[in-house]
């Protein structure tokens, strides 16, 4: 008898333990780094396929930001995720560094297929004053 008790009691835990995983898995989202966050970014799809994206970072750190990394993750309607890239932005000759508190916009090109939105992580921010944050 003790023993269908302490198989209900596990049971009932288990099934609390699913429920409280799929409530924290929470909707795809943005993740930025060391003060520079995605604001937005949308892919653009050309009769019905995507062929890119477009993304806006703010740097809301102290310091002058002039590289970018990062992974897209295309998800389709479903939030199915449909696909991984890496993109990278740099400022150069006519393209000046991302001051604090300031915005810049990319455009980048890719094709996955069936895929209608995106996310950005951040994963290495370069600033002007030679230092690398990629914790």
């Amino acid at each position: 008898m003790q023993f269908y008790l302490l198989m209900g009691k596990i049971i009932n835990l288990a099934v609390l333990a699913v429920l409280t995983l799929s409530l924290t898995i929470a909707a795809p989202k943005h993740y930025g780094k060391c003060g520079v966050m995605p604001l937005k970014a949308y892919t653009q799809n050309i009769l019905g396929k995507n062929v890119g994206y477009y993304v806006e970072f703010k740097n809301g750190s102290k310091k002058s930001v002039d590289a970018l990394e990062w992974q897209a993750r295309f998800y389709n309607n479903f939030d199915e995720l449909k696909g991984t890239r890496t993109g990278n932005w740099s400022s150069g000759n006519f393209i000046s560094p991302i001051e604090p508190n300031a915005t810049t916009k990319d455009l980048e090109g890719v094709w996955v297929d069936g895929a209608t939105k995106v996310f950005i992580i951040i994963s290495r921010v370069h600033f002007t004053d030679g230092t690398t944050c990629s914790k």
